[in-house]
């Protein structure tokens, strides 16, 4: 006996609107919303990445989990949405709820295979400040000029 798949299951499957799966989670409400961005410290977060305020890992940061294409619009859910959704430090300290496009000045990559890469603009341009898997840096090309970041292997 061959096994029918309900005809409600089959349309939603055919326009594409089943759930993604937990692999393709929507990266921008990850970086707003997950407790790991915000709730948890640096040491403790899952977030691999995290940029500082100021030099020296010092003020206020943000735990970052995923690639961001603009600090100062990381869409919830996709776009277009009105407005902007900016990245904000979050963890308190001098910077503390200040926009992180242009006001970072240093970054911690806990990651063990791949770099963070800091760059000057949006959408993984320009110049870049490279950090290597388990270290940490002042940026120095994009020390308060920074507008994305992304993963990279070599």
């Amino acid at each position: 006996m061959r096994r029918r798949i309900p005809i409600i299951a089959t349309a939603v499957l055919a326009m594409g609107l089943a759930a993604a799966p937990q692999a393709q989670a929507n990266t921008g409400y990850e970086n707003q919303m997950s407790p790991e961005a915000c709730e948890k410290s640096q040491a403790t977060s899952l977030f691999k990445y995290a940029i500082y305020y100021n030099s020296n890992y010092g003020g206020a940061y943000r735990n970052i989990g995923y690639s961001v294409w603009d600090f100062a619009d990381e869409r919830i859910g996709g776009a277009p949405q009105g407005g902007t959704q900016p990245l904000r430090f979050c963890h308190g300290g001098n910077g503390n709820g200040q926009g992180i496009k242009n006001n970072a000045a240093s970054v911690k990559n806990k990651h063990t295979t791949y770099y963070a890469v800091t760059y000057f603009n949006s959408g993984y341009k320009g110049s870049a400040d490279w950090s290597s898997p388990r270290s940490q840096t002042n940026l120095s090309v994009t020390k308060n000029e920074n507008a994305s970041f992304a993963w990279q292997t070599l």
